[in-house]
């Protein structure tokens, strides 16, 4: 069995430079003019530096012959890896793409089935519902992000493996230089599946663990045997040599450093590549309940994040990512700016968080949606609007 493996020091180092004189080498091509070259690079600098918490690259992971500074990120090298670089050049020199060309990643509600009924699902109204969607209309929504570039596609729900068959068919269906991910409790991801994925065109999966302990996971999915059929789907992943992130939702309860480190080191010992860390909503399962968390709380986690990520006695944790810190001080991603989330039923939204049903995905004014969108921003106070 091949793990996922971090790459760090000497050999990080080599990558990284690698990677800068592919950007360069690459922009020299797309802009040969150097006045117009010189701008483009500027361009990328400044947004790189404004995501950057160190001087270089904490830590990387291999996996499938690609390097990935990110889950959240394509994979190095590769042809969509300097598409978001691209993007920023463009922007640079006052040439943005349209609102759907210039997204990064879209996240798709693959389906209203799931087996669970979690503590904090912002899909609970939508789940097992009937479905709106067919197989051929997601195929329709791919061709769409297809023809606009898209680098990246995460499919949830619901639960997207509650039907293996249509998942492998639109996976196989799907542009072989985007990477594609799905976001899933574990559920039917044996190691035969496991491999059909990654066959048919899975890069990573997203593995929502919202406890280091079995007892105070189960209860958050409200399912006896989720923690061990998660435990068991990470192995698989591994197996098959795929991204594995594990996604926590920070509860008020598991917001402190020794919860949080404990569970740093649970997903090291399952190796993990990445842990994602996501806030609590007031959405879904959530509302009407003060769930979101303090401004205290939120000071806690941004140190965790800080000290877990560049010191070095955490060097053998897996990489920490926390999109909400970079929102609160640079911009939300979603809301059109790098991201779209389409629900359920094929409706655009700001992100999984933030609903308006107003334009079907498969519609012709989709494009003034995703305008519109970017410049309402996000609904959350707490993020500067938008990231651009």
């Amino acid at each position: 069995m091949r793990d996922n493996h971090q790459i760090r020091g000497l050999h990080l180092a080599f990558i990284e430079w690698r990677i800068k004189l592919f950007i360069v080498a690459r922009m020299a091509l797309r802009f040969p003019r150097p006045n117009q070259l010189i701008k483009a690079l500027k361009g990328i600098v400044a947004f790189k530096s404004r995501f950057t918490i160190s001087k270089g690259l904490p830590k990387a992971v291999r996996s499938n012959g690609r390097t990935f500074i990110s889950c959240n990120a394509n994979g190095f090298p590769s042809k969509n890896f300097f598409r978001p670089v691209e993007i920023q050049a463009l922007k640079a020199l006052n040439q943005p793409p349209n609102h759907l060309e210039a997204l990064a990643v879209v996240q798709i509600a693959l389906t209203k089935k799931c087996p669970l009924n979690c503590e904090h699902c912002f899909e609970a109204e939508a789940l097992n519902q009937k479905e709106t969607l067919t197989l051929d209309d997601h195929k329709r929504i791919l061709d769409k992000l297809r023809s606009a570039g898209v680098p990246m596609v995460h499919y949830a729900g619901g639960e997207p493996m509650t039907n293996v068959q249509d998942l492998i068919e639109l996976l196989k269906y799907g542009d072989k230089n985007v990477d594609f991910s799905i976001f899933t409790s574990g559920f039917k991801m044996s190691e035969e599946n496991a491999f059909l994925l990654k066959e048919a065109g899975l890069t990573g999966v997203y593995l929502s663990i919202d406890h280091y302990l079995p007892e105070k996971h189960n209860a958050f999915r409200r399912n006896d045997k989720v923690f061990q059929w998660a435990l068991d789907a990470a192995a698989n992943v591994r197996k098959a040599d795929m991204v594995l992130t594990f996604t926590l939702c920070v509860t008020k309860e598991m917001c402190n450093r020794e919860d949080l480190l404990a569970y740093m080191r649970f997903a090291a010992e399952n190796k993990a590549s990445f842990v994602m860390f996501l806030e609590p909503r007031a959405v879904g399962n959530y509302a009407g309940m003060e769930v979101e968390l303090s401004h205290e709380e939120i000071a806690v986690l941004d140190a965790f994040f800080m000290e877990v990520n560049t010191k070095k006695e955490f060097q053998q944790l897996p990489l920490l990512v926390y999109p909400a810190f970079q929102y609160r001080s640079l911009g939300c991603a979603g809301a059109a700016s790098m991201m779209i989330y389409v629900d359920t039923d094929g409706y655009i939204q700001a992100c999984p968080y933030c609903r308006n049903k107003s334009t079907h995905i498969l519609g012709s004014e989709y494009l003034e949606t995703l305008s519109d969108l970017q410049a309402q921003g996000c609904s959350n106070p707490a993020f500067v609007n938008p990231l651009n």
